[in-house]
């Protein structure tokens, strides 16, 4: 029988209500097609929308925690154009997934992953994790390299848990997209973080942080032993003014102990990065699956 105490759920009807229809509303006026999948998996119905080419190396989208598929507005399309795109809403977060059964820890993350890439027929598949999704793309690449190809991880919160600061950065943020213009430049650039600009663009993709109680296992800071088994070729792009953990520091301890990684300190954002740079951050994940896909043929 599952527990029902750690499955997602909404707040109330209300809130649920309120949150599908703006994410249904972000859904319809997507920018490119979206085609809706619905896969099931040990741990609930798991929602995908496919768009972009239809051969190739596929993409699979990870969002950060309590997020979903409407964090990619900006990256999906141009993406799209050179591989499958696969844009997950993860069990136990907010989003159109129906989660059963709980997640009990990083093995449950990873199990999942793999029916999810056995459920779109994908033996091997490249990474887009961020935040929380970064860190799950890292857990895979060492307890299931074989179903990873490669990865780009922005800003991954894989090296220490959420600081005071941080949760004051969050809710500063989210105090800025409701602001008028007026006060939310300044606050975008007191953040280091310029989606705060762009409320219409990312209102609907945050909803679920306040509409729903989500049930994702908590992140378990990454060890040495564990960075150095990562073989998995990866790019990672780290917000200079990420509240999250020190970028440099990071970067430092990324170069040390994982050869198969290249890292960027991306000045001028923070742990936002990928709302808030989509043109460099797709350029990116262009370049590197092009050279990850060189040599797989």
């Amino acid at each position: 029988m599952a527990d029902h105490s750690r499955i997602g759920r909404f707040r109330s009807d209300e809130a649920e209500r309120k949150f599908l229809d703006g994410y249904d509303a972000a859904i319809r006026d997507w920018p490119v097609p979206l085609e809706p999948v619905d896969l099931a998996t040990g741990f609930g119905t798991t929602r995908l929308y496919r768009t972009g080419a239809s051969e190739g190396l596929p993409v699979v989208f990870l969002p950060g925690m309590g997020g979903n598929s409407l964090g990619w507005l900006h990256t999906s399309g141009p993406v799209g154009a050179a591989h499958p795109v696969y844009l997950v809403d993860p069990v136990g977060a907010a989003g159109r997934s129906r989660q059963t059964r709980p997640l009990t820890g990083p093995a449950d993350l990873n199990t999942w992953l793999a029916e999810v890439l056995d459920g779109i027929g994908a033996p091997v598949a490249y990474l887009v994790g961020f935040s929380y999704g970064g860190w799950q793309s890292m857990l895979a690449a060492i307890s299931i390299p074989e179903r990873v190809a490669g990865m780009t991880l922005l800003d991954p919160a894989a090296f220490r848990t959420a600081t005071l600061r941080h949760l004051a950065w969050g809710v500063a943020c989210g105090i800025g997209l409701y602001s008028p213009p007026w006060l939310r430049r300044p606050m975008a650039r007191l953040l280091h973080t310029d989606s705060v600009n762009r409320p219409g663009d990312i209102m609907a993709a945050i909803a679920g942080t306040y509409l729903f109680e989500q049930a994702l296992p908590p992140m378990v800071p990454l060890t040495d032993e564990q960075l150095a088994a990562i073989t998995t070729p990866a790019l990672v792009l780290l917000g200079k003014h990420s509240t999250m953990h020190d970028s440099p520091a990071v970067a430092r301890r990324l170069v040390r102990l994982v050869p198969a990684a290249e890292v960027e300190v991306v000045p001028g954002t923070g742990h936002s990065i990928a709302l808030d740079l989509p043109d460099l951050v797709n350029s990116r994940i262009l370049a590197h699956a092009a050279r990850v896909t060189g040599h797989l043929s």
